[in-house]
């Protein structure tokens, strides 16, 4: 149950992190999205993101950001692999050429036409650049959105029945007592 409320508060500050960040940038404050919501090409990488983390695969930053410890992370569609804590944005910079390149198309757009965005799932905080053509239409109001969790509308902890597997000796730990 603990884990439950810190990923609960993670996504909380992630939320707070990314709506200060949209105003920053001009934006505006965060929406909603659903996962449908999202083109794939921005649900992919997202999720991409996710699961590489989750395995351990994912490149951290020096503070070794894991999901067992619940904190807001960050990741983009221009570094795939790489998943910082917020202390470490300054990891994101790009250079001008690579910072005028569409994440969807790969398009060099000139400066006025380049839109930042994020979208956020739980605490992790998924960042993207795009021309105007490949601006998803969720974002044409807010710059920014956020997902809905998978147990957004449900109490807590209604989301699986009983835990996987076992511990000790069902994963090959030893014989039975």
């Amino acid at each position: 149950m603990a884990l439950v409320d810190q990923l609960d508060a993670a996504a909380t500050q992630a939320t707070r992190v990314a709506t200060t960040a949209a105003r920053f940038t001009g934006g505006c404050d965060a929406g909603v999205a659903t996962a449908a919501d999202l083109p794939g090409w921005l649900r992919l990488g997202l999720l991409d993101a996710l699961t590489r983390w989750a395995d351990g695969k994912a490149t951290t930053c020096r503070h070794s950001p894991d999901p067992d410890r619940p904190e807001p992370v960050l990741t983009a569609a221009w570094k795939p692999g790489l998943v910082t804590c917020i202390r470490c944005a300054h990891l994101w910079s790009l250079g001008r050429r690579a910072n005028l390149t569409c994440d969807c198309c790969g398009a060099i757009c000139p400066p006025d036409r380049m839109n930042p965005g994020m979208t956020q799932f739980g605490a992790l905080i998924f960042q993207y650049g795009t021309c105007d053509d490949c601006r998803p239409s969720v974002a044409s109001n807010n710059p920014l959105s956020a997902t809905l969790p998978a147990e957004q509308d449900a109490a807590r902890g209604t989301g699986r029945a009983s835990p996987r597997g076992g511990r000790g000796c069902s994963r090959g730990k030893g014989g039975r007592r």
